[in-house]
């Protein structure tokens, strides 16, 4: 058997990678810290513009928008399997029975299997860690000292990393039920979602959705029909970049919103043995790649006579025990993923009660816009001329879905922007 956990760590890097979509294009890896702590830093966006001064003051301060630095105290993830002589002596999976190998000839084949198998196991508990982050803003860690009291979620201490602060406001209620509407209601609910976080400063790329939810949008007609099909990119990502357990539907323009559509459907088992999905059934997200990022800590042991610390991502170890005869293979990691930003992105779930008369976050409010076939039936352009107060023009504008306007634009040109966004919408329609 190989022992020197040096080796050991050479070797693991060199397996074959875990589905970790979430991980890998969201939250990559990124630092390794050489202590028990991480460090994270997190910072808003914004949209702040820089003013214009006289010369003679020099400038003008901007305060800092939202930043933070935290030492975290690492999680830690410690799972293992045993190798016992009995096992050694048995025929290996798919080895044949007239091999003639000896026990000693399996110890090699059985640790790698078992570091293998532990180290998916890590993976699937990080991009786990990705997925809660995104769908609730927070991570539950709750740390067990036996598998009998993790597989009864008992006896336990429990951890948290939040990444909001007085409530999580990534979380996008849908103003319909989502299977009741049509293909231009859908859109328009999406553009709401690109434009809040448009507001934020951020650009969503990747629409996330579990599979229930793209059976209903990609089996919706109108909506294929509303992009004429060809309008729909489809295939436009090389198969190498999509990992197993993930479809690429293809990209949409959404009123010069460029998404690209994913459908995720990964499941993990949980320690009681149940299966459950990485991503909760009904859920849609809006994010972009790099986000965030996952550190680590450092992991210390006794090895020998003397303690060891390993500063890697996944630290496997094997520990032999000649009192009980059997070795244990070990694995470590210490992971922290979080975002850059703790509010750039949107996710909303399907089966949430829809909140009527208001949109989510206060973006969007009904101000009595008649719709039909799914989107709002607009003002003439004689309509929009006559109107004399700025205010008016900006509560329509928003009524349809266009927002960002100002008072400290003039009428005219509100009213001219107010035109070129229903001219885009109705060529949309007419597509």
């Amino acid at each position: 058997m190989v022992r020197e956990t040096y080796k050991l760590i050479n070797a693991i890097k060199k397996m074959y990678p875990v589905v970790e979509f979430l991980h890998n294009r969201y939250f990559p890896d990124g630092k390794v810290y050489y202590s028990e702590k991480a460090l994270i830093e997190t910072k808003k966006k914004g949209r702040k513009i820089a003013p214009f001064v006289v010369p003679v003051v020099g400038g003008i301060v901007m305060e800092d928008e939202g930043y933070r630095a935290d030492e975290i105290d690492a999680p830690y993830i410690a799972p293992k399997m045993p190798i016992r002589a009995a096992e050694l002596s048995k025929k290996a999976f798919g080895e044949s029975p007239e091999s003639g190998r000896t026990p000693a000839q399996r110890e090699n084949e059985v640790q790698s299997e078992h570091m293998d198998d532990l180290r998916c196991s890590v993976c699937r508990r990080i991009e786990l860690m990705c997925s809660e982050i995104i769908t609730t803003g927070r991570v539950m860690m709750k740390h067990f000292s036996t598998a009998e009291d993790a597989a009864k979620d008992v006896n336990y201490t429990l951890k948290q990393l939040q990444f909001y602060e007085d409530g999580f406001e990534n979380r996008y209620t849908f103003t319909k039920d989502f299977a009741g509407m049509k293909a231009g209601e859908k859109i328009l609910e999406f553009y709401k979602m690109a434009v809040i976080l448009k507001k934020r400063g951020i650009r969503a790329t990747d629409m996330v959705m579990t599979s229930d939810v793209s059976m209903l949008l990609m089996s919706d007609i109108e909506f294929l029909e509303f992009y004429n099909k060809a309008k729909v990119e489809m295939g436009d990502i090389k198969s190498g970049e999509i990992p197993e357990g993930v479809v690429c539907n293809g990209r949409i323009n959404i009123n010069g919103v460029v998404m690209t559509m994913f459908t995720y459907d990964e499941s993990y088992e949980d320690m009681d043995g149940e299966v459950k999905e990485i991503f909760p059934k009904g859920t849609l997200a809006f994010l972009h790649p790099g986000l965030g990022e996952t550190v680590y800590a450092q992991v210390t042991f006794v090895e020998g006579n003397s303690f060891a610390s390993y500063a890697e991502k996944i630290i496997p170890r094997l520990v032999m025990d000649e009192r009980n005869n059997m070795a244990e293979v070990q694995v470590f990691s210490r992971p922290v993923p979080y975002p850059y930003d703790w509010e750039g992105w949107l996710v909303s779930n399907i089966y949430d009660e829809p909140q009527a008369g208001t949109e989510s976050h206060g973006m969007f409010m009904e101000t009595g816009t008649v719709y039909a076939d799914g989107m709002p039936v607009f003002k003439t352009e004689e309509e929009i001329s006559s109107m004399t107060r700025k205010a008016d023009v900006i509560a329509y504008a928003e009524s349809i879905g266009l927002s960002g306007l100002s008072e400290e634009q003039k009428l005219d040109e509100l009213k001219t922007c107010v035109l070129n966004f229903q001219e885009e919408m109705q060529d949309m329609q007419g597509e």
